[in-house]
C-alpha cells in the first residue's frame, strides 16, 4: 500500500479518530492494513549527551521517529534494537503497540529486569510507534494518548544555576537571564563540598547547610516571590542531612526538594516526607510502575518525577501518572534527552491532568535565545519555536509533529564512525 492512496483512504477516518477515547484506535478502518517493513537506528549527539535515533518504516510509506535515552555511546540501545527488537517488529501491525511492548519487555527482561539500556531501547521504539499511530489517525499524539490533552502547551522549567549562589550580583544576573527567557521556574543545584559523581559520603556539614540557606535565599531575593525554585540534590544525602537542608531552605519556599535520599525505596523516604517542611520529590532514576508504586502508595513523596525516556515509553509513563493521580500526587518530568525525545515527552505531559512542569536544558549556545532547549531544534523540522514564553509548544501536525532534518543530522550530529541508518 503506497502513501498517496493510503492518505486518501485515511481522510474520513482521520477526522473520526478525534472522537476515539482512551486509545480506542482499533475501530479505525486502517487497522490490519499497515505493516512494519524496517527498523533502523542512528547514533547521534544532538543534545549535550549521545542518544540513539530510531526510524520505523511501514508499507504505507509512513515513518515514525523516536529517540533512546542516552548511554555512554549508544552502542547498548543500538545492539538491543537491531539484534532483539527488529525481528519482533518486522511485519507487525503498529496498532498493536501494547502487545509489541509486552513482547519486547519480556524478551529483554533478563538483560536488566526491565531497567537500564533495554528499557531505553523500548522507549525509543515506542516513541516511533506513537509517531506512526498519530500520522495514521491524522492527529497529534497528545490528542490520541489517553483520550486527549489537558493543555495546549506545556510549562517548562530550566535546569541551570547562578555562577555563584553566594554572590548577590551573580544571582541578579541569573534572574535577568530567566526574565529574558520568559521562564517562570528553574531547578538549581545545591552547594556541596563534594561532587555528586565522586561522592565519598552522604553527610552534610553544618557549614554546607548554612551556605545553602544563604545561597537559595539569594536566588529567591533575585527572582522574586512568584518564580518557582527547585532545590536539586542528586540523591546525595542521608535522612538527617536531608531534613536539615529542608529546614534551611524552607524560608524561601522551594517548589520541591529533589532526590534528597538514595533513589531505592525504603521507609526513610516516608519519614522524610512526613517530617519535611518543604515538598519532597523523586523519580528520575525509576523506570516502570513497579519502581514508582511503593513511593506512591506509601506516601513517600509529595510529587513524582517521571523521565519518559526511561519508563518504556509514553504509555507506561501515562499509567504511572494515572496511578499517582489516584493518590493526589502531582507529576513532573525529568528530561536530559535530545530535542526529539523532548517533544515526545511534552506530548505525554499535555495528557497528564495533575502536571506541574517539564525539564528543559538551555545551557548550550544554540539554545541561548530562549526559543529552544536540549539541543539543535533545526533537526526537528518543526516549523515553530519549541519554546514560547516559557512553555513547550505543539505545531499541530500529526504524530509527534517532527519532520527530521536528515541532511543536518548527517552533516553535523552523527557520532564519528557511525553508519547512516544502520
Amino acid at each position: 500500500m503506497r502513501r498517496r492512496s493510503f492518505i486518501q483512504k485515511m481522510a474520513v477516518a482521520g477526522a473520526a479518530a478525534v472522537f476515539m477515547p482512551y486509545l480506542d484506535l482499533m475501530a479505525s478502518p486502517n487497522v490490519r492494513k499497515v505493516k512494519i517493513t524496517n527498523v533502523k537506528t542512528l547514533r547521534t549527539k544532538i543534545g549535550f549527551r549521545p542518544s540513539l535515533l530510531v526510524k520505523i518504516e511501514t508499507d504505507a510509506g509512513i515513518i515514525g521517529i523516536g529517540e533512546c535515552h542516552h548511554d555512554e555511546n549508544s552502542f547498548g540501545a543500538k545492539d538491543i534494537i537491531n539484534s532483539v527488537f527488529k525481528p519482533i517488529l518486522m511485519g507487525q501491525d503498529p496498532y498493536e503497540l501494547e502487545r509489541l511492548l509486552f513482547k519486547m519487555s519480556t524478551r529483554t527482561s533478563y538483560y536488566g529486569g526491565n531497567h537500564g539500556i533495554p528499557q531505553h531501547a523500548i522507549t525509543g521504539i515506542e516513541m516511533a510507534l506513537w509517531d506512526i499511530l498519530g500520522k495514521l489517525a491524522d492527529q497529534p499524539v497528545h490528542n490520541i494518548l489517553g483520550g486527549g490533552a489537558h493543555r495546549k502547551q506545556v510549562r517548562a522549567y530550566c535546569t541551570t544555576r547562578p555562577r555563584d549562589l553566594l554572590s548577590k550580583d551573580s544571582c541578579a544576573e541569573y534572574a535577568a537571564k530567566m526574565k529574558q527567557w520568559k521562564l517562570t521556574a528553574a531547578k538549581v543545584d545545591y552547594i556541596r563540598d563534594q561532587n555528586w559523581e565522586r561522592l565519598d559520603n552522604r553527610m552534610l556539614s553544618n557549614n554546607e547547610v548554612e551556605r545553602n540557606a544563604r545561597g537559595f535565599q539569594n536566588v529567591r531575593d533575585a527572582v522574586g516571590p512568584d518564580f518557582e525554585i527547585v532545590v536539586h540534590t542528586h540523591w546525595e544525602m542521608d535522612l538527617d542531612s536531608a531534613l536539615r537542608l529542608a529546614h534551611a531552605v524552607a524560608p524561601m519556599k522551594p517548589w520541591w526538594l529533589e532526590d534528597p535520599l538514595p533513589f531505592a525505596y525504603n521507609d526513610q523516604w516516608v519519614k522524610l516526607t512526613q517530617q519535611s517542611p518543604v515538598p519532597i520529590l523523586t523519580g528520575e532514576n525509576l523506570y516502570t510502575r513497579d519502581d514508582f508504586r511503593p513511593f506512591i502508595v506509601n506516601g513517600a513523596v509529595h510529587k513524582i518525577e517521571i523521565d519518559v525516556s526511561m519508563t518504556g515509553g509514553l504509555l507506561e509513563a501515562k499509567k504511572i501518572a494515572d496511578m499517582a493521580e489516584t493518590y493526589f500526587i502531582p507529576v513532573v518530568t525529568h528530561n536530559v534527552a535530545g530535542p526529539v525525545a523532548t517533544i515526545a515527552s511534552a506530548h505525554w505531559a499535555a495528557t497528564v491532568r495533575e502536571f506541574v512542569g517539564h525539564e528543559a536544558f538551555m545551557n548550550q549556545a544554540i539554545n541561548q535565545d530562549g526559543k529552544s532547549c536540549n539541543g539543535d531544534p533545526e533537526v526537528l523540522g518543526y516549523g515553530i519555536d519549541m519554546l514560547k514564553d516559557g512553555y513547550l509548544q505543539f505545531n499541530g501536525k500529526a504524530g509527534l509533529g517532527i519532520t527530521l532534518n536528515e541532511k543536518l543530522v548527517k552533516e553535523k550530529y552523527m557520532v564519528p564512525g557511525e553508519t547512516w541508518w544502520d
